[in-house]
């Protein structure tokens, strides 16, 4: 990788981990939805320090280059955040109907209450 890459992206890895801790740090973010970005700023910092390891670990792993291993692993990220907020989706809407059904069970206590007066 020559060095004018490895600077570039050095540069831009250390800006996206520190632009992570400041969006929790100002309250924009809660930190257990921004794990994964740290996890991801943290390999991208350490990825453009090191790009050699990369590379060793594509080939122990069998594939041929250090793009196809992000390829791979992004497709695999990117699944697997993508399930974790339907999960989350899921759960939402549960809560979303059981509170409307307990705010429709309360409209009707209350106006059953009030044509008994």
């Amino acid at each position: 990788m020559p060095i004018q890459l490895r600077i570039l992206a050095i540069i831009l890895a250390a800006f996206f981990f520190i632009y992570t801790i400041r969006l929790v740090r100002k309250d924009r973010a809660e930190i257990r939805h921004m794990l994964k970005w740290f996890m991801l700023a943290l390999i991208l910092l350490i990825g453009s320090i090191i790009p050699d390891l990369g590379t060793s670990i594509a080939h122990l792993l069998g594939i041929g280059t250090l793009t196809s291993l992000a390829l791979y692993f992004l497709v695999g990220a990117l699944l697997f955040i993508c399930l974790k907020y339907q999960i989350s989706l899921i759960s939402a809407e549960k809560e979303i109907k059981n509170l409307v059904q307990e705010l429709s069970l309360l409209k009707k206590k209350i106006s059953d209450e009030d044509n008994e007066d």
